[in-house]
Formats: structure tokens, C-alpha cells, sequence
């Protein structure tokens, strides 16, 4: 699967969309990195980097060996 803007983008969107909504809420865990791929049809490169990005603008926090979280503040703008 070709790693294009979209793709990446679409899993951006929906995850922050999640946390604005309330459906996902400061401290819960995200899906592994191959159930995002799986459940946006994507690869697995792409929901790594979608998550990148989510953790360099302070969304998201990842835990060695633990998971990946929604951050206690996300700032969401």
C-alpha cells in the first residue's frame, strides 16, 4: 500500500476527531499499530507515522512496552 498523504492524514483526523468527540478520552490506549492499519485499511508504516505525528503535537504520549495513550491535556486546535 502506498504510503500518500491521505492515507496518513485520514487516521490523523479520525483519531483527533475521537478525542474531541469524548469517544476517546485523556489515558485511554490507542490499537496497536497493525489494528489501525487493519481498521483504516492502510499500512502499518502509515499508522506509524500518523501516530508520529499525533505524538509530536503533544496528542498523544507513548509508553515503552505499554502502549500508546491519549495525553492528559491533548491540545487539540
Amino acid at each position: 500500500m502506498a504510503n500518500r498523504p491521505a492515507d496518513y492524514k485520514r487516521v490523523v483526523d479520525a483519531i483527533t476527531e475521537q478525542i474531541r468527540t469524548g469517544e476517546l478520552t485523556p489515558g485511554d490506549k490507542l490499537p496497536t499499530y497493525a489494528q489501525l492499519a487493519a481498521q483504516f485499511k492502510v499500512s502499518v508504516t502509515t499508522a506509524q507515522n500518523a501516530l508520529r505525528l499525533l505524538r509530536d503535537r503533544g496528542i498523544i504520549e507513548g509508553h515503552q512496552g505499554k502502549g500508546t495513550y491519549v495525553a492528559e491535556h491533548p491540545p487539540l486546535t
